[in-house]
């Protein structure tokens, strides 16, 4: 008798660990969607995630132009930390956002970020239009700035998942934590707004 529940035991042990293992292999998901939620928490008028865009292309630009996809996480990290501790002091990070992603924008530039793969060089254009479209979205009326981060964040997302099923430019959980935020954001933003 014991031994027919310990047969039907196993397949179900196995089942749950196969599942287990798939949840934990979506790790970036998870941690894309707790980012959207931490977010949504402080949504206002949906302007103030311009930050989440600015940051995205910043990030994708710099990964671009040092060429490495797996360097893409200590620059999120490195990003998080600048803005947190900016914040902290009661400094606007705007101003060192613009000059940091200027400065890179330049170095990819005489490096010949314009001729590399075209998703590589596609990250300079992006920066320009994704950033252009954050900083204009905060000088504009709440309802419409709002809608123009999600639009951007949406359009962002979008990049991301090109990114994602390349396997170019960034590491792909990056791409993939990056995708969840950013379409997750954009779609609160739209409802809640």
């Amino acid at each position: 008798m014991s031994d027919i529940s310990s047969e039907s035991t196993v397949p179900a042990t196995g089942a749950a660990r196969r599942a287990l293992i798939g949840v934990a292999r979506r790790w970036p998901t998870w941690c894309g969607l707790a980012a959207a939620g931490l977010s949504a928490l402080d949504l206002g008028d949906g302007r103030g995630q311009a930050l989440v865009v600015f940051l995205a292309a910043l990030i994708y630009l710099g990964t671009a132009v040092v060429g490495r996809p797996g360097v893409v996480w200590p620059l999120f990290g490195a990003s998080v930390v600048a803005v947190t501790l900016l914040r902290l002091l009661d400094a606007d990070p705007w101003p060192a956002l613009v000059g940091g992603a200027v400065s890179i924008a330049v170095i990819g530039l005489v490096d010949g970020l314009l001729r590399r793969p075209r998703l590589t060089a596609a990250q300079f254009p992006a920066m320009l239009v994704f950033g252009g479209a954050a900083l204009i979205a905060m000088s504009l009326s709440p309802a419409v700035g709002g809608y123009l981060v999600a639009a951007a964040l949406i359009a962002h997302g979008t990049l991301d998942i090109v990114v994602w099923r390349a396997n170019k430019v960034v590491a792909r959980s990056l791409a993939e934590f990056c995708a969840v935020l950013d379409l997750t954001l954009g779609v609160a933003i739209l409802v809640l707004i």
